[in-house]
């Protein structure tokens, strides 16, 4: 990874500024929500890795797991976890909020289990199916109660064109596709129970600095930023796909 100037929320804001990801997302939990609630009603407890400033997380606890009363947030980014403090007390003023800043893979883990671990675009971080088995299998043996759940966000339909994945390619850095996401969770023993596309638009036009490091930070090696414009420019000669997609699928421990 490279060295940014600038904290990576700003990078990660100036990414997420270029797409409607955020209008999407809502307009499914609105329309998701009633479906999910029936299932997470009796979630009281949350565990979430890597939320970031957790704008999306949130907004999932708020419409589709409302009683939550307890949850344990996990990131390594300052100036993310200032942010979601801030919007864990004016979003979620009754739930009891504990932010521990430390790196996930070195994180020791929870003293008592929870009802839901939310995954939100963080399994860009466990590149190896067996890294990623690890991760599950602590959650679903120590981390997880009985009958709990695992809510997951990540990119999926990799393969489909102009699809903005492609740069990582470019750069031999490719995203985990959410084919392999799901057969390793399926494998450890969860049941998915829920599971929902979500396609969205990206503008890639006239990038700045900012926007481009955080490509420059999720590429495994050192890459110059105009290595990254020039590609972009390549990949998307019209400056911008409606083809980008994620899932997000809720899977249960069943025992």
């Amino acid at each position: 990874m490279a060295e940014s100037e600038t904290s990576y929320l700003d990078n990660f804001n100036a990414f997420r500024s270029r797409d409607n990801f955020r209008e999407v997302f809502s307009s499914t939990m609105n329309r998701i929500s009633s479906e999910l609630r029936s299932s997470l009603d009796s979630v009281k407890s949350v565990l979430s890795f890597g939320p970031g400033d957790g704008r999306y997380e949130i907004e999932f606890l708020e419409k589709c797991a409302a009683n939550v009363i307890n949850l344990t947030a996990v990131d390594s980014d300052d100036k993310s976890i200032e942010k979601l403090k801030i919007n864990l007390r004016n979003s979620l003023p009754r739930v009891e909020a504990v932010v521990v800043k430390v790196d996930f893979h070195s994180w020791k883990g929870l003293e008592k289990p929870v009802n839901l671990v939310l995954l939100f675009n963080v399994l860009v971080y466990y590149n190896s199916s067996s890294e990623r088995k690890h991760l599950f299998k602590k959650i679903h043996d120590h981390w997880l109660t009985a009958g709990g759940f695992v809510a997951i966000v990540s990119a999926s339909k990799t393969k489909v064109p102009g699809n903005g994945r492609e740069i990582f390619e470019r750069f031999t850095s490719p995203l985990v596709p959410w084919e392999d996401i799901e057969a390793d969770v399926l494998d450890i023993g969860f049941v998915k129970r829920h599971a929902y596309d979500m396609q969205f638009a990206r503008d890639f036009s006239n990038p700045d600095e900012t926007f481009l490091r955080f490509y420059q930070f999720h590429i495994d090696h050192p890459v110059a930023l105009n290595d990254i414009r020039v590609a972009l420019e390549e990949l998307f000669p019209e400056g911008k796909t409606d083809q980008c997609f994620n899932t997000l699928a809720v899977f249960q421990r069943v025992e």
